[in-house]
């Protein structure tokens, strides 16, 4: 059993930020593999299940915004009774150019609130993660409207190519594992 986690906040007027790229990622997944979400009370999140290959698959869209998505993650973890290792999170990276996907196999939050907000809520960081890049331009004076804001139209129009590959990347990382979505994926460079 799998949980890909995508991170983002809730609402219309997240939707196409660039903090909401790990909902956007699940959103294509969802889409390229005829899935549909459901709001779960439980877990306060957008959640859908699927066998993909022969794993059962749960995504889910945590509805607590950004920096209390463990209050989301660490209840479902507990009800699947999965490992840690079996959860895949997905979000933006301000460290990353626009475009970048890097996947690790653990690490730390690399001040990401939400990341942070799971690993504070599990007590640890030992989970395989997918980072991309949002940084589009250089001399960023405040990060926190950046993250914030709507897609540029340049970016915009990439878009398609980087959720289609950052799904393509979920796909891989639940038929082949961490290692082979890192070595196939992590070549994923940017988009100038």
């Amino acid at each position: 059993m799998k949980l890909i986690v995508g991170l983002g906040n809730p609402g219309a007027e997240y939707a196409l930020t660039r903090h909401n790229m790990g909902f956007l990622v699940l959103e294509e997944f969802a889409r390229a593999n005829g899935i549909k979400f459901k709001i779960n009370k439980r877990f306060n999140a957008l959640v859908s299940e699927r066998v993909i290959g022969k794993e059962k698959v749960f995504l889910s869209m945590p509805q607590t915004f950004m920096n209390l998505s463990g209050n989301s993650v660490r209840p479902m973890l507990n009800w699947l009774k999965t490992e840690t290792d079996d959860m895949f999170v997905v979000m933006d990276d301000i460290a990353l150019p626009f475009g970048a996907i890097r996947i690790k196999p653990k690490g730390s939050s690399g001040g990401h609130n939400g990341l942070n907000s799971i690993i504070d809520s599990i007590g640890g960081q030992e989970f395989p993660r997918m980072r991309l890049g949002i940084l589009g331009r250089k001399n960023i004076r405040d990060f926190s409207n950046y993250v914030l804001a709507r897609f540029t139209k340049a970016e915009q129009k990439n878009l398609p190519e980087i959720l289609n590959a950052a799904s393509q990347a979920c796909e891989c990382w639940i038929e082949e594992g961490i290692n082979a979505a890192m070595n196939k994926f992590n070549k994923f460079g940017g988009l100038e």
